[in-house]
């Protein structure tokens, strides 16, 4: 079977853009599990040979990993995803098994043991050959009276131009009990995320950052719009702020995409858990372009349900976690196409420094000081007085 027809729910336009890009994809990859026993990790129980619901067995293990192999190495065009985030993998040696199915690439693993109660971590494998890993650290997610979940993996890659990508994966707590029930679990997690966002930009206000994950919620949600923050893109004003992070899947799922698929009292909905966010410094470019990333959900016909009542849904492995299908996971991927630009902007020669010629004006003599005008008194003559007058007083 073909296993790649179409790709759907693109958001951004960038064919005319000049630049390297990378292509970056995210998977809840559903319980990937091997099936040896791990005293450790209780939640690994489920999926043994001896479990009388899963019979999970070797056999049905590697067909698993076939599968995700698969679809991972038809994305971006068969060359497979230059960054890839999965959630639901039990331990390292899964990824390392999975990996040893993807040729022609060669992949680093980032993986840290979380403490979750299920047993499933996240994990990131990225391509060697494009980057180097600077470093990695998680981010524990404490939720109310102690409870265990996920953390959030953060890795530092740098591309070959020494430029740093700061990948953060994350799977929040799942809406089992009740989507209002659990909410404020996965607010709890977005704050957290929040934090390690802002402690990254503390260290690097240019740093590029790209968050990926199973978030449980929608891009409509509280606890990714909200709390958060998470802007549409495009920007309807197609400018972007820095240090403001934007949601590559808004504007997919208010068309109607999803990665999930989700059914209730007859009435198909698609939920698009899993999503791509990115901080502004991967969107603006010079000249103005912002228009620079490509969102898709990864429909691969293999793993689509061809008829019923769930026509084209992702084919899972298993069924309400009980009925085997032998399929691929209960989530499609996630995947965008970032656009770096290479460019870089012109330089403007400094003009020598030329003292300015001054046009010097002839000086006017000063005005004569104004001079108080003598007045010229003339004598007033003496009446003559007869001598037989007396003399008059004046």
């Amino acid at each position: 079977m073909v296993c790649f027809l179409w790709l759907a729910g693109v958001a951004g336009a960038a064919g005319a853009l000049k630049g390297s890009a990378f292509y970056v994809a995210h998977w809840n990859v559903e319980n990937l599990f091997d099936t040896q026993d791990d005293p450790r990790n209780r939640g690994d129980d489920e999926f043994l040979p001896n479990n009388p619901t899963t019979r999970w067995t070797r056999v049905r293990y590697e067909a698993k990993l076939d599968n995700l192999a698969e679809v991972i190495s038809g994305m971006n065009r068969k060359r497979g995803p230059d960054i890839l985030g999965m959630c639901e993998v039990e331990n390292k040696q899964v990824v390392r098994d999975l990996v040893a199915r993807l040729p022609g690439r060669s992949y680093g693993i980032v993986h840290e043991e979380s403490r979750d109660g299920r047993g499933i971590d996240t994990a990131l494998i990225f391509d060697q050959k494009l980057f180097s890993l600077a470093g990695s650290r998680t981010y524990s997610v404490n939720l109310r009276w102690r409870r265990r979940t996920r953390d959030i993996l953060h890795a530092t890659l740098v591309d070959a131009a020494g430029r740093k990508l700061h990948v953060l994966v994350n799977h929040w707590p799942s809406r089992s009990g009740g989507i209002d029930e659990t909410e404020g679990d996965r607010v709890v997690a977005a704050r957290m995320l929040l934090r390690a966002v802002g402690w990254i930009f503390r260290d690097d206000s240019s740093a590029r950052i790209v968050v990926l994950g199973d978030f449980n919620d929608d891009p409509t949600n509280r606890s990714v719009r909200d709390v958060l923050g998470a802007e549409v893109y495009p920007s309807p004003s197609g400018r972007y702020v820095d240090k403001r992070l934007y949601n590559l899947s808004l504007l997919p799922f208010k068309g109607g995409d999803g990665s999930f698929f989700h059914a209730f009292g007859g009435k198909v909905n698609w939920r698009m858990y899993d999503q791509i966010i990115v901080s502004g410094t991967l969107l603006q470019r010079s000249g103005g372009e912002s228009d620079v990333a490509e969102f898709h959900v990864v429909r691969p016909a293999c793993m689509t349900v061809a008829r019923g009542w769930n026509k084209g849904a992702p084919l899972p492995t298993f069924e309400d976690q009980e009925f085997y299908k032998g399929g691929y996971s209960d989530h499609f991927p996630v995947a965008a196409k970032i656009f770096v630009s290479d460019a870089k902007p012109a330089l403007v020669p400094a003009l020598p420094r030329v003292k300015p010629k001054v046009k010097v004006e002839p000086v006017p003599p000063p005005p004569a000081p104004r001079v108080k005008p003598r007045v010229k008194v003339e004598s007033v003559p003496r009446p003559k007085v007869p001598e037989s007058e007396e003399p008059v007083v004046w």
